[in-house]
């Protein structure tokens, strides 16, 4: 399967509701440059090919039909799975750690998101439906294509390449190609690069899911035709208005910490070449500890002082950056390390479930009251 993969993924200059395919070199509509695709990129970036090849920006979105379910990471087996007959099937997507979604064409031609999702960690499915209770079809292109495939033309409605490829992240490459010297691509290491894609809300338009008028190593231009999710908004973001609930807020949850206020960005711990598809890395540049003791070399030198654990017991993302999201599979961004206080706080729904998750009983303290956790959390950091 990866080696099909491996030829498919470079070369995706696919069809889209119908339109004729864009080849590689021709002019993209909207941003009026060419782009060539990440093969293109091979021969004089080894290094960077070779390991973005194997991370999971390549290989989010992957290529299935009506039949053909080889693609699929899901259970098939498990209750309510698709069936390979039943769509004009036309991509998987996710499906790695976190929840699995499938595309098909409808009877228009039409690429559309359709109902069944996946949940990996519970390795269960479900119907999602829209607000009306019909089963959901989302328009691809619109809702997902922006982030989902490069060298997106949303007025020809099509692209030039499945996935995230280099020059969805440096911009088109034609000219570069050309005259590697004197074209250069975008290197931008702004978090607004990743936040593209790393962001939930709709453009000012209201057609697409996704900024479509961002400039690399422009951070302005990103919100500035798009409208992030309010903090108000409970299927995105928890009780405090802080933490997101929900997947691919990133950004959002990162624009709120203090990691921004002092200008660390994305790039300064993840490396968006790097990645593995056999188990999770975070595209981080280094290993935990290495990366946190970068600006915290006091709390790494001594972590007892700072938490009342050794690193062993309670590393740093175990408190800052906890897996709430994706039924444990994502963790949020603002590196808060969430006190029982908010548990007690917010209470728990008509099913008997805590609104609010706190950093000491969502993964260790299970078995200890919260009014206990908080009595003793209070204790140990003076709060």
């Amino acid at each position: 399967m990866h080696a099909i993969l491996a030829t498919l993924i470079p070369f995706a200059i696919l069809i889209v509701f119908g339109a004729p395919p864009a080849d590689a070199g021709t002019k993209n509509t909207v941003t009026g440059v060419e782009y060539v695709g990440s093969k293109a990129c091979q021969a004089c970036h080894q290094t960077q090919y070779k390991a973005w090849e194997n991370s999971l920006h390549t290989q989010m979105v992957r290529p299935i039909a009506k039949g053909d379910f080889k693609n699929v990471k899901a259970d098939l087996t498990a209750q309510g799975a698709p069936k390979p007959d039943q769509y004009d099937w036309v991509y998987a997507i996710g499906g790695w750690y976190k929840e699995e979604r499938y595309a098909y064409r409808d009877a228009k031609g039409n690429v559309v998101t359709g109902e069944f999702e996946y949940n990996k960690p519970q390795n269960r499915f479900v119907l999602r439906k829209d607000r009306a209770g019909n089963l959901e079809a989302l328009d691809w292109l619109n809702s997902c294509g922006g982030c989902h495939a490069t060298g997106v033309d949303y007025n020809a409605r099509q692209f030039n390449e499945l996935n995230i490829g280099c020059e969805a992240c440096h911009g088109p490459g034609a000219l570069h190609v050309k005259n590697p010297k004197g074209a250069k691509v975008a290197v931008d290491k702004t978090s607004e690069g990743c936040g593209q894609c790393h962001i939930r809300g709709q453009d000012t338009s209201k057609r697409f899911g996704y900024p479509i008028d961002y400039q690399f190593n422009k951070p302005e231009t990103l919100l500035a035709k798009f409208t992030p999710i309010p903090v108000t908004d409970t299927g995105s973001v928890y009780p405090d208005q802080k933490n997101s609930n929900r997947h691919r807020q990133q950004y959002l949850d990162w624009k709120k910490s203090r990691h921004a206020t002092a200008g660390v960005s994305c790039t300064a711990c993840h490396d968006p070449h790097v990645g593995a598809l056999s188990y999770r890395t975070g595209m981080l540049r280094a290993p935990e500890k290495a990366i946190c003791g970068q600006c915290h070399e006091a709390i790494l030198a001594n972590p007892e002082k700072h938490s009342g654990h050794r690193y062993e017991q309670a590393s740093c993302s175990a408190c800052h950056l906890l897996k709430t999201i994706g039924s444990g599979s994502v963790t949020t961004h603002t590196f808060e390390a969430v006190p029982p206080a908010k548990t007690i706080q917010y209470g728990v729904d008509d099913r008997g479930r805590v609104k609010m998750p706190n950093s000491c009983t969502v993964y260790c303290h299970k078995a200890v009251d919260v009014a206990a956790m908080d009595a003793k959390y209070k204790a140990l950091f003076k709060k």
